[in-house]
């Protein structure tokens, strides 16, 4: 599971949705959903405590809000801090990062004001880390968590772009890539000299067909993770005068890139949660420890997009 998201996470995306929360959770529902807990402990020095943070996700947006104290973020990927929050660092915060590490295999002495989890603690076997996490709360500490919901927006889109992976024309697509470059390299990277090689002229030939008939159908007729998928094509004809290294780099990593974009999809498919699970889901927590368990739908103009979760 962790290889899927560390893919995602080695390029320096902030949050769960890339691009369009670019700068972290600085803005829209989760943003007004965490700061009214921060409001809640108005001018206490916070212990915080992120589970499945990624690239630090909440720091960005505790930056914002002048947060002071700790932040200690765990992801079972390779993650790092995100530029986002790197750039906003007001030394306000005391910041370590727990990566490649499970939360069922946290221990730890420390204990924390604010557990909080955007979009990560469903991905853990919640029979082990909601005990572990109870172990990580102070007296008079407090777990909030944002989980995905099953009849959201958010996962229908998920099970919409887990159709459109099509692995067998994105191959030969590849496989003409690499031909084309291959062919490059006996060329001595020289691409003034590429249409001297006819196996070259093929592939390059197939590579505008293949894009073309991609891209030049209506919008709403288009296929989002085959239009991504041409754009990442297109990038190698950018670079197409870097290094031998580079372009091979480029090449190789496309094919994995989409393996992991679908399995990320089909885990947060699976971790969405309905409402009769999330009762179950309350029994654990109280089985674990935790009192004044409230669970409620976060509504937007979308309908519902997680289901907010607070407990003692």
């Amino acid at each position: 599971m962790s290889d899927a998201w560390g893919n995602y996470w080695e390029k320096g995306h902030s949050t769960t949705f890339g691009e369009y929360y670019s700068d972290g959770y600085t803005h829209g529902y989760i943003a007004k959903w965490l700061k009214d807990i921060i409001e809640q402990r108005s001018g206490e020095k916070l212990d915080l405590f992120e589970v499945g943070c990624g690239n630090a996700s909440l720091l960005p947006c505790l930056f914002d809000l002048n947060v002071k104290g700790s932040y200690t973020g765990i992801d079972a990927a390779k993650v790092g801090v995100s530029e986002s929050a790197t750039r906003r660092n007001k030394k306000l915060l005391d910041v370590e990062l727990i990566s490649e590490t499970p939360i069922e295999q946290f221990k730890s002495e420390k204990q924390f004001d604010l557990v909080l989890s955007i979009y990560g603690i469903e991905y853990s076997d919640t029979d082990q880390s909601l005990s572990v996490i109870k172990n990580c709360v102070k007296s008079g500490g407090q777990v909030f968590l944002l989980m995905h919901h099953a009849d959201s927006y958010i996962c229908e889109q998920s099970k919409k772009a887990i159709t459109e992976f099509e692995f067998e024309k994105m191959q030969k697509a590849v496989n003409k890539l690499r031909s084309l470059n291959t062919e490059l390299d006996k060329l001595g990277g020289d691409v003034e000299k590429l249409p001297s090689s006819g196996k070259a002229e093929k592939s390059r030939a197939f590579l505008n067909k293949f894009i073309a008939k991609i891209m030049n159908q209506a919008a709403d007729k288009r296929n989002p993770v085959m239009v991504d998928f041409c754009s990442i094509v297109l990038v190698f004809f950018k670079r197409i005068k870097g290094s031998k290294d580079e372009r091979k780099k480029h090449i190789d990593s496309i094919m994995p890139d989409f393996t992991a974009s679908k399995e990320r999809f089909l885990q947060m498919v699976n971790v969405a949660k309905n409402e009769k699970e999330m009762d179950i889901f309350k029994t654990k927590m109280e089985a674990s420890g935790f009192k004044n368990v409230i669970i409620k739908p976060v509504i937007t103009d979308r309908g519902p997009v997680a289901w907010s979760v607070q407990a003692d």
